[in-house]
This record gives C-alpha cells, sequence and structure tokens, in this order.
C-alpha cells in the first residue's frame, strides 16, 4: 500500500521527468549477467580495475548512480523531517561505529514492507513500513547499526574481490537484487529464481557470514551510541516469528538478509554479555514514526485510527499523529486542536513548531506561518526542515525577494544543499529572473547527480534572452564543466 503524499509541502524537488518504476529490465540484464558496456546500463565506466577489485572510488560512483535512479523513480521519500531524522540518528551511530571518520547518506523509500539495505558508497536505504513498525528508538537503531556494518566492513567490496572474472555484473546484480525484493511482484520473483539458478546462491552463503559479522558490528555500534542493545535482538526476533507465520510472503528484510537460527543464538549470546539498558525514545523518533504512520491507508481511516490512539493514550507522538492526519484529510481545525495538545512538548524539539507552520499554510496563512516560523528559528536556527518551510511561507506570501535574501544566507553554513538551490530557482522565477532561476535549478539537479537535466536547464537558459552579460557568461562556464563532466562519466 503506498504511501500518499503530504498536502502541505515543505521544499519538492522537482523531477526531469515524471516518476517511473525502478528499471526492473536493468535489474534481469544485470542479474542474468548480459556484458553491456556501462553506458548502455546507465552506470559509470569503471575500466578494466573493476573486474580484480573495487576501490572506494568506484564505490561510490556505482553508489551515486544508483542513488540518481532511485531519486528519479517514484520511491524516494523527499521528507525533510524524515531525512533529517534519519540522518541525525546515522551520524550519532556512524561516530560511534568502528569507521567514524567515514561518509554516510540515510534516504526514505515509500514501501509499507520491512525492509533496509546498504549501497555502495555509504548510502543507506529505510522503508517507511520498517519505521513504523519498530516498537521503540533502539529497535530503528539496531537495524540501522547493522547496515552500517556492511558498509564500514565493505561486505559488497570483499563480495566482489572474491569473484574476480564478473566484478562489476556481480556488485551490480547484488546491489539493484537489494533493491528489487522489496517488491513481491512476480517479475522480482521470476529474477531472484533466475539469480539463484545463475549461481548468485554463492553470493547469497557468502552473505550470511557477512550478516553475523554486520551483527556484531552493529551491536557494538548501537550501544557504544547509547541505545539499548536489546532493541536489535528483539526486533530481528519479531521478524523470524513472522517470517515463519508468513512462510511464502516473509518480510522483505528476511529476503535480502537471511535470518537462521545460528544468528539469533549468536546475537543472543552477544547481548547476555552486556548489561541491559533502558531508554527513554526521542520525541523526533516518535514524531517522525508517527508521521509515516499517518500517511498510511487511506486517509479518513488513518484519522479516525490516531483519533482513536490519542484519546487512549495521551502520547505526544499520537496527538502529532492526529495532526498530521487531520492535514491529510484537509481537516484544518482538527490539526490546530491536536497541535494544542502539543503545546508543553515545543520547547523540546523544533517538530511542534514546524508542525504549527505547516497547519498554517494548509489555513492559507503564509504570513502568519512566516511569522510563526522567523520565531521559530530564533531557537532552532541549525533544523533546516524550518528554513525550508520558512523560505515556502515568504514565497506563499508573496514575498519572494525577502525569501530569496534568507535562502542565500542559508546557503553560506549550506552551500551543497539541493533544496536551497531548488527554492532559489523559485523565488528567481518570481522576481521574473528567468535565466537565474533555470541556472539555480541546474545547480540543484547536479548536487542530485542529475547532470543530464542540469545540462537541459541551462541550455535553456542559454537561449533565453534575459538576463545580463555577467549572468550569461556563468552559465556558459558552469554548462562547458558539465558536458565535459558528462563525457567523461560516459567514458567517452
Amino acid at each position: 500500500m503506498e504511501l500518499m503524499r503530504t498536502p502541505v509541502i515543505i521544499a519538492s524537488m522537482p523531477h526531469p521527468r515524471p516518476p517511473r518504476p525502478f528499471p526492473l529490465v536493468w535489474l534481469l540484464a544485470v542479474m542474468l549477467g548480459v556484458m553491456q558496456p556501462a553506458h548502455a546500463l546507465d552506470l559509470p565506466d569503471l575500466g578494466e580495475v573493476s573486474r580484480t577489485s573495487l576501490s572506494e572510488s568506484n564505490e561510490d560512483r556505482i553508489g551515486r548512480e544508483i542513488m540518481r535512479q532511485i531519486r528519479d523513480s517514484g520511491d524516494y521519500l523527499d521528507d525533510p523531517v524524515i531525512l533529517d531524522y534519519l540522518n541525525t540518528l546515522g551520524e550519532r551511530l556512524g561516530s560511534a561505529s568502528p569507521e567514524p571518520g567515514m561518509r554516510f547518506e540515510f534516504f526514505a523509500v515509500r514501501d509499507p514492507s520491512l525492509n533496509a539495505f546498504a549501497l555502495p558508497g555509504g548510502y543507506i536505504g529505510v522503508h517507511t513500513g520498517l519505521v513504523s513498525a519498530t516498537r521503540n528508538e533502539s529497535e530503528l537503531a539496531g537495524v540501522l547499526g547493522h547496515e552500517l556494518g556492511h558498509v564500514t566492513q565493505r561486505h559488497i567490496a570483499r563480495m566482489v574481490d572474491n569473484q574476480k572474472t564478473s566484478g562489476l555484473v556481480s556488485l551490480l546484480g547484488l546491489a539493484v537484487a537489494i533493491l528489487a525484493a522489496r517488491s513481491n511482484s512476480d517479475v522480482t520473483q521470476a529474477a531472484l529464481v533466475t539469480s539463484q539458478a545463475l549461481s548468485m546462491q554463492n553470493q547469497l552463503n557468502f552473505t550470511r557470514e557477512n550478516e553475523r559479522e554486520a551483527d556484531r558490528v552493529g551491536l557494538q555500534t548501537m550501544t557504544a551510541a547509547g541505545f539499548s542493545p536489546q532493541g536489535m535482538g528483539s526486533f530481528f526476533e519479531r521478524l523470524q516469528a513472522q517470517g515463519r507465520l508468513y512462510e511464502n510472503n516473509a518480510p522483505g528484510y528476511l529476503r535480502t538478509h537471511p535470518l537462521t537460527h545460528e544468528r539469533i543464538a549468536d546475537m543472543q549470546n552477544r547481548m547476555d554479555q552486556l548489561p541491559y539498558r533502558q531508554r527513554e525514545d526521542s520525541l523526533e523518533y516518535l514524531f517522525v514514526r508517527a508521521r509515516i504512520q499517518a500517511e498510511e491507508g487511506d486517509a479518513q481511516d488513518s484519522l479516525r485510527r490516531f483519533e482513536a490512539r490519542a484519546r487512549e493514550s495521551g502520547q505526544p507522538g499520537d496527538w502529532y499523529g492526529l495532526a498530521r492526519a487531520a492535514l491529510r484529510a484537509h481537516e484544518v481545525k482538527r490539526a490546530q486542536a491536536a497541535l494544542e495538545m502539543l503545546t508543553p512538548y515545543a520547547p523540546r524539539t523544533p517538530l511542534v513548531a514546524l508542525l504549527r507552520g505547516e497547519i498554517l499554510l494548509a489555513a492559507n496563512q503564509p504570513r502568519e506561518a512566516a511569522n510563526a516560523l522567523e520565531a521559530a528559528l530564533q531557537q532552532s536556527s541549525g533544523y533546516r526542515p524550518l528554513a525550508y518551510l520558512y523560505a515556502r511561507a515568504l514565497l506563499q506570501a508573496g514575498q519572494p525577494a525577502d525569501a530569496l535574501s534568507f535562502i542565500r544566507e542559508q546557503q553560506r553554513f549550506w552551500a551543497s544543499d539541493a533544496h536551497f538551490h531548488a527554492l532559489a530557482a523559485e523565488a528567481h522565477q518570481a522576481l521574473g529572473q528567468s535565466v537565474r532561476s533555470r541556472l539555480a535549478q541546474a545547480e540543484a539537479y547536479v548536487l542530485q547527480d542529475r547532470i543530464g537535466p542540469a545540462i537541459e536547464q541551462l541550455q535553456l537558459a542559454q537561449r533565453d534572452k534575459g538576463g545580463d552579460f555577467y549572468t550569461h557568461s556563468i552559465v556558459d562556464a558552469r554548462l562547458r564543466e558539465l558536458k565535459a563532466r558528462h563525457a567523461q562519466d560516459l567514458g567517452k
């Protein structure tokens, strides 16, 4: 069941083309061992070195290309609140991992199944269904710690190194199989069966060894980060129980992360050696989980579900979920009533102030929203979702010049933030500065590795008769640079 988009958009990144499903034809070609040139698969040309070993730079290039395709699909969840939380949690875990200096990027996938996956280059995807199903923050930290273990131990690269005759194909087959296994479609199942027939079973056996190592590293990491180690065990035990209950429709995590009795026993033995620790869930976790749950199923059903939960529990996460469900159902007054129940928690998290801004925008009160968000930024200037929504409120209030001035100030600290470039493009467009608007949008695409659409924007800017000589000179220089980069990526 696919989650619906929220009625209030904090900062929507435009797609260069309509959303499309992840290309399963590509999956089949890779997993069947079709040896095509890298550019025929829309993948970077890694040269002959990819056949014998996989360097960290090549891992990063493959990871970036897979991420580009995920962003272009309809699965990528571009919700700054969820992304900020996952990366804040991931940064805390990463700092406590065996490789504290390693770069990670966490992202959310709009999918109700229970799954998470690691990609080359430190990219870690988390299904919304997995966040929704966790019972506490330590369970979520346990899953993310496990995925961090795959990355820090370079499991994918080691797998490629062990299969020297088909390194690139093996890597891509594994990476895309992890993505495709999120679905229960017949096509995907056929692809996985075919892959096993073509000796992918050896890779599966190898990953079982990886799973045990990732468990060990993940448990150490989450414990060092201050989470309850029992969270990892409780979540995986629940997954195992579901796998037994639904043999032919096991959770996606079990299909991509083989869970054996030996793994469970080994994990339990390690936890028994650690002191019991009880950790209170953060408000951010409770609100983000509720934000995801409010988007599940029919809008009215979600609203009724959270109304019952809020009346029964009176917990802040349920009131937050009720407000989000009411916004989704276009019940602004009910959202405002739920917000009032969250007022005592306002000083403890900027998500309450953000929710107030979302409700005011939904009530078509952009000036009031801008005033409220400006005041909130005085207390939480480092919380980017507030900054995104404040710029959005200024644009909706008909103040594009003020919005642009604010965005430029933010870009002094976050120059590589694609959302701010996209918002700047909107502000320039509202001011009638079409060339600058296209230039800003091109930079937003570049930061998402969408070089083709960025080049298209700059070519349109070149043909635009507006703009001054200085701006056109920047466009020309940037276009030459991106064309050279694009040719290099294609191996031409």
